[in-house]
């Protein structure tokens, strides 16, 4: 057994049974993958830093069955890059409605709002919160988001709060490395 993290969330009992029955994890990008820096070049090329940790947390989740996709308002070719090579089952960028994607990924996956996460930073992303049974927050989000969240986690965006959360919601469904954790 591994003794769960002090810097990691530990849910509730009680979020970590409606956790157990997660079957898809939608994420923000940028505040959650990134800290929400973005460089630009004097000639306007742009880039984003992403985490491995982060993208290996993407495929045990994966491998684990669990659907993950992003919904990202910022409608970024770096971005859309990096979640191809994480190979995301849903891949919305430049979605100025999330609640209207998020919405369209449940009826299609035939899902219960009740299985399905999403990850938000922002007060945009508040409108995916309405929609998603599960809603959970980077360290550094914004007041309002961390405050309607269900978990908030240790770390911030960018810097392994994606790992941590996938690691939580792995636990929570009895896999991973640290499912006897808790």
């Amino acid at each position: 057994m591994t003794a769960w993290p002090d810097h990691w969330a530990r849910p509730t009992e009680g979020l970590r049974e409606r956790l157990s029955v997660l079957q898809a994890l939608l994420l923000d990008v940028d505040g959650v993958f990134t800290d929400g820096t973005v460089l630009r070049t004097e000639d306007g090329q742009e880039a984003r830093r992403f985490s491995v940790v982060d993208g290996h947390g993407i495929a045990m989740l994966r491998e684990a069955g669990v659907i993950v996709g992003a919904v990202s308002r910022e409608n970024s070719t770096i971005t859309r890059a990096r979640m191809e090579k994480l190979r995301l089952d849903e891949i919305h960028i430049g979605a100025t409605d999330k609640a209207a994607v998020m919405r369209d990924i449940v009826a299609r996956r035939a899902l219960n709002p009740a299985q399905v996460a999403f990850i938000g930073d922002d007060l945009p992303d508040l409108a995916a919160f309405d929609v998603a049974g599960i809603r959970i927050a980077p360290a550094n989000a914004h007041p309002a988001v961390r405050e309607a969240a269900d978990l908030v986690l240790h770390c911030s965006g960018g810097h392994g709060a994606v790992r941590e959360a996938c690691e939580v919601l792995l636990a929570a469904r009895g896999e991973g490395r640290m499912a006897n954790g808790f």
